[in-house]
């Protein structure tokens, strides 16, 4: 069975760390990760976490302790764009129907570290179709033989918050 892969892309507005609240920045983040069980119930594992913002990246290696890599990343509700030093991930992304918010899971990155994480529904949600053009930047943090899903999920008005990593 292969893994089931998952790319989670997101623009965030004016985060404020709660340290630091009256810096707000704007960034965004293609967060690559990979499903599995942990103590029976099914959550991610995050590979790599592309970020545009070198403030958030050094802040989401350090504290978060995320795989980061930098990116430029430019996205919408119809094409997002990856691009790393080395590779590319250009999708295009097509309306279909209203679609249920994804279960919410638990997030672990490498060195045994769990990422406490929590999210506000979306006031709107709905289902798209994903089409891949260059897609060297999807084989090179997954390796040759990956692919991504044909449909996703887009959310607008989703609160998202993850704290700092914490030793499992």
């Amino acid at each position: 069975m292969e893994p089931r892969a998952s790319l989670l892309l997101f623009k965030m507005s004016e985060l404020a760390a709660t340290f630091f609240p009256f810096v707000k920045l704007d960034y965004a983040e293609a967060l690559w990760r990979i499903a599995i069980r942990h103590e029976g119930e099914p959550a991610w594992f995050a590979i790599k976490c592309d970020l545009d913002h070198p403030v958030v990246r050094a802040l989401g290696a350090r504290l978060v302790r995320y795989p980061t890599r930098a990116a430029r990343i430019v996205g919408s509700e119809a094409r997002w764009s990856v691009a790393t030093a080395d590779a590319k991930l250009d999708l295009r992304v097509s309306d279909e129907d209203a679609a249920p918010v994804p279960a919410l899971r638990r997030v672990f990155v490498p060195g045994g570290y769990e990422i406490p994480w929590d999210e506000v529904a979306p006031s709107r949600a709905r289902s798209a179709r994903i089409t891949s053009g260059d897609d060297a930047l999807l084989r090179a943090t997954l390796g040759d033989d990956a692919k991504l899903d044909e449909t996703g999920v887009v959310h607008r008005g989703r609160v998202h918050m993850c704290g700092f990593a914490r030793r499992v």
